[in-house]
């Protein structure tokens, strides 16, 4: 027993156990120093940073705060977003990473909805053109019709975005559509909404036409005697002598047939 003893103390306090003691001291002594003194010094001092979010602000508030960080801003390209342009879609390196002081942060940056050019709906039917806008990645806005000698009925006659304008998807196009040609004794009803009653009664005789009852309505917002609404619509194709009906705005309430 007192030999095996005295064998393991020669083990343990040999020359090699001695500098294997030594070395581990010294790495602990090592890490323990890096640990607690020269790393804290370092990221103290600005040597290394952690890489703030970010993501889905503008570009002017995240360059601020990788400045503020102490991070450069660098572009890394635009993609088509229903974000506000110049959002932050994605960054490198990733939130949270740790870097060192001064690193670029490349953005990627919303270029806005997505674009596409607008089809020439002009002669084409109107079920076409909807169809047309439909897989370019629009929809049809307001559809009006007018009288035309030139394009035959149900067909696009104009549209309100001119063809191979750039468009953001999902943007609505409006058209006006044929109604035909006037047929003989036919008039085409004028626009009359937002004109001054003495100018509409006008315009109503020289379409031979005729005034219908006029409708005061009190508007304080409306300049009197002006026209707010009128039957048949504007546009609409209606035998001459076809009487107008009228509403007009006023001061006060009050009702009348035709003006002599």
């Amino acid at each position: 027993m007192s030999n095996k003893r005295s064998l393991l103390s020669r083990i343990f306090w040999s020359r090699l156990a001695k500098k294997f003691y030594i070395w581990c001291v010294i790495l602990i002594a090592f890490f323990s120093l890096m640990n607690w003194v020269v790393m804290p010094w370092y990221v103290r001092d600005g040597g290394i940073v952690k890489v703030p979010d970010v993501v889905g602000m503008r570009l002017t508030i995240a360059k601020t705060v990788l400045d503020t960080t102490g991070l450069q801003y660098e572009p890394g390209g635009t993609q088509p977003s229903k974000l506000p342009t110049n959002t932050v879609l994605s960054q490198n390196p990733d939130a949270g990473s740790i870097v060192k002081h001064g690193r670029r942060v490349y953005l990627t940056l919303s270029g806005g909805a997505e674009k596409a050019e607008v089809p020439n709906l002009v002669g084409h039917t109107q079920l076409e053109a909807q169809f047309m806008l439909q897989r370019v990645g629009f929809k049809a806005g307001a559809i009006t019709n007018d009288s035309s000698s030139e394009y035959p009925q149900n067909v696009v006659m104009s549209q309100a975005v001119q063809p191979g304008s750039l468009l953001t998807m999902g943007s609505a196009v409006s058209m006006v559509v044929s109604s035909g040609p006037v047929e003989a004794g036919e008039v085409s009803v004028p626009n009359l909404v937002g004109r001054p009653l003495s100018e509409a009664q006008r315009l109503i005789l020289g379409s031979s036409l005729v005034l219908g009852n006029i409708t005061f309505q009190p508007n304080k917002r409306i300049v009197p005697n002006t026209v707010l609404e009128q039957y048949p619509r504007a546009k609409d194709i209606v035998p001459k002598g076809t009487a107008i009906n009228l509403y007009v705005s006023s001061i006060s309430t009050q009702a009348q047939g035709p003006e002599n």
